[in-house]
């Protein structure tokens, strides 16, 4: 804790994680657009009981896709992985990855689920939309 003039400016609060317990998925934007191949960049993170951020975890999250899309790629930021950028899986680094989700050209819902063995899924809804 920092003060000034006897007031706290900052805390700060730091947290250890538990077991990874379940997955989240944070889509940038779950509006897009339909007809130009639009994208919106899922972040996916596992998390503890609490949903602090698991950073030593490697778990391998499977991605099942529906309706207006497709996954136009996956990644996890590792620099020395070989795994594949055109899949419907990956394994986690420091806790994330990534799945790219694309409108396949009509508008209509895109139903992304992801699961990972001992984990609790998680899915996001995007919803492709026509432009006027």
């Amino acid at each position: 804790m920092s003060r000034k003039d006897g007031l706290v400016v900052l805390t700060q609060e730091v947290q250890t994680a538990e077991a990874p317990a379940k997955l989240l998925l944070i889509p940038d934007r779950k509006i897009i657009t339909a007809q130009t191949r639009d994208l919106s960049f899922v972040t996916v993170k596992v998390v503890d009981r609490n949903g602090t951020l698991v950073p030593g975890a490697e778990n391998l999250i499977n991605f099942e896709i529906s309706g207006a899309g497709s996954i136009a790629g996956v990644d996890n930021g590792s620099e020395i992985s070989h795994e594949s950028f055109k899949a419907n899986h990956r394994k986690a680094f420091h806790g994330m990855a990534l799945a790219i989700v694309q409108s396949s050209g009509p508008a209509g819902r895109i139903s992304l689920k992801a699961s990972s063995p001992g984990l609790a899924p998680a899915s996001v809804v995007i919803e492709a939309r026509r432009t006027p």
